[in-house]
């Protein structure tokens, strides 16, 4: 199979048309990559690679129990179907995996440009398309609209409606959630013996720090015992840290079933 790295034109890095294409931003693994409309990063100075849904659609599913059986027993278990495409998540990196896998999310475009074509090296600025006639006439219309916009209107490039992908992303996902999420399920799991409170100070999770409006600061100096904030702020984080395991959960659960990311409940 063709890596990630061996699949990027070499036009790619000039902002030209690109062969392949995803619902969401594909991770950064190479110098010359090009990334545009590049998301948010799930934290300050989060290395490229995590900076995609891709990263922790992988992420989760190496948290499943049940996925992490099957690979255990070689693809024998619960998992087995899921295995056949995400083979054994525990032997290699995310990097490593990302290169030998990508094409599982890879958009299938009903025209694309042929082989070893660039616009910006054909002087005559012609190109040569491929048709794929059985995707049907609306499809090719849309992937005629998106090439126009990739060669000519890079910046306004938007995700495609409509994937093609084996495995497509199921919803908007927002990577400070899912990597804070990420984070609570870890601690919880790996330290059952911490608060709720105490895992969301490590997360760095922040609360209303008011009461009535007043501040601590304020409270002291009006002479107001300050225990009835303290214990505000508390069950604030609770809740935060609880609702977060939860989704952490059902994300695991859904991941399982090759869908991601989806949470069932809140």
């Amino acid at each position: 199979m063709q890596s990630f790295v061996e699949s990027l034109p070499d036009y790619q890095a000039s902002g030209c048309f690109s062969q392949y294409s995803f619902q969401c931003a594909p991770p950064k693994i190479s110098k010359r990559q090009r990334v545009r409309s590049a998301p948010t990063p799930p934290y300050i100075g989060a290395p490229g690679h995590k900076c995609s849904v891709y990263y922790y659609w992988w992420r989760f599913l190496k948290l499943s129990s049940n996925y992490y059986q099957t690979c255990k027993q070689n693809g024998v278990g619960p998992c087995a179907k899921l295995y056949e495409d995400f083979g054994d998540l525990y032997k290699t990196g995310f990097r490593d995996w990302w290169q030998e896998r990508w094409q599982l999310f890879a958009e299938r475009p009903a025209v694309t440009v042929a082989d070893g074509q660039s616009a910006a090296d054909d002087p005559s600025n012609i190109l040569t398309l491929k048709l794929d006639l059985s995707r049907g006439k609306e499809a090719i219309r849309r992937s005629l609209e998106a090439l126009h916009l990739q060669l000519h209107y890079p910046e306004r490039v938007a995700t495609n409606h409509g994937s093609t992908a084996r495995y497509s992303v199921f919803s908007r996902p927002i990577l400070m959630t899912l990597h804070r999420q990420l984070q609570i399920y870890r601690h919880k799991t790996r330290d059952p013996g911490a608060t709720d409170a105490e895992i969301a100070d490590r997360v760095g999770i922040t609360v209303n720090n008011r009461l009535e409006g007043l501040t601590e600061r304020q409270l002291i100096k009006a002479g107001i015992s300050i225990d009835p904030l303290y214990a505000q702020m508390r069950r604030a984080k609770n809740r935060v840290v609880q609702r977060d395991f939860r989704m952490a959960c059902s994300l695991i659960r859904n991941v399982e079933q090759g869908i991601f990311p989806k949470a069932d409940t809140r």
